[in-house]
């Protein structure tokens, strides 16, 4: 049985042929994107990330199709096969600082909520010790940097929560794009593996900051910190808050990336955040986080 005819079967599909356009197939129904998968674990996880993603926060987005028989996916040979509308006529969206503070919201609350293969459940624990040996591996290799590096170590243990774990959850937020159909929102999710939270958060959080003036800044901050519960908020300030750029510079020397190109994307990294803390006048004082 071909692909056409399995869709035709399993989802009750009139008519169903295969386009030029890559994994699309025109129905009775309208146009449709087929989406192929290996890992079902995966598979299984997007489905029902992104089922309670809309349920939970009534944003629109590229949820499964369901069977005749409500499953979210048929099995082809090695493959799993899902199904989802295409979403044509729309355009790229740029959102409003609460907006995009409430999307951050609505994606830590759903992957709160989103059962997560240990696979993919990423500590977001900032590794001190780990980054200190690996810092130590450094020294002959790139003096200077190490030295400047280890200058450091003071302030970054200001920025730690050693004895305090973060559980932020892993969510599948690499690759999105956002449109907008009907006046509704779409969030279209990529097929990609969850993320350890202190990349998807920190990096959009700092891509908001170079990207925003101030004051809508501070708006789409306080719309995200609003947006969770009190659990959440402090794992939230307490990842932003934590030297992430300093243990990657680390890794980077130590994997042979030059030195000079690095520790220059390393201080503006550095800058930024202590920027970032300073606006939102973040701290941890007494081994807890707060957010004036």
């Amino acid at each position: 049985m071909d692909v056409a005819d399995l869709l035709g079967k399993e989802f009750g599909f009139e008519q169903v042929c295969l386009l030029d356009e890559p994994k699309t197939v025109l129905t009775n129904v309208g146009k449709k994107k087929l989406t192929y998968w290996r890992e079902r674990d995966l598979l299984e996880y997007h489905l029902n990330f992104r089922d309670r993603f809309f349920s939970q926060y009534g944003i629109l987005c590229n949820r499964m199709i369901r069977t005749l028989d409500g499953d979210g996916y048929v099995q082809y040979g090695d493959f799993y096969i899902t199904v989802h509308d295409l979403v044509e006529e729309c355009y790229a969206e740029d959102l409003y600082p609460e907006m995009k503070g409430y999307l951050l919201a609505a994606l830590v609350g759903t992957a709160k909520e989103t059962p997560c293969s240990p696979q993919y459940a990423y500590s977001s624990t900032f590794p001190y010790r780990e980054t200190l040996t690996a810092l130590a591996s450094i020294k002959l290799l790139y003096p200077k940097s190490y030295t400047l590096l280890v200058n450091l170590i003071p302030e970054v243990k200001k920025r730690l929560l050693v004895d305090q774990p973060n559980i932020l959850p892993p969510a599948p937020y690499g690759g999105y794009r956002l449109k907008r159909v009907m006046g509704q929102i779409f969030f279209e999710a990529s097929d990609a593996v969850p993320l350890p939270a202190y990349k998807w958060i920190v990096n959009e959080i700092q891509f908001w900051f170079k990207t925003m003036e101030t004051e809508s800044f501070v708006k789409s901050f306080s719309a995200l910190i609003n947006g969770v519960d009190d659990e959440m908020q402090a794992y939230i300030i307490q990842s932003v808050i934590e030297p992430w750029e300093w243990r990657s510079c680390i890794l980077a020397l130590q994997q042979g990336s030059h030195s000079d190109q690095k520790i220059k994307q390393f201080q503006e990294e550095w800058e930024a955040t202590r920027n970032i803390i300073d606006t939102l006048q973040l701290s941890i004082s007494d081994r807890r986080v707060s957010y004036e």
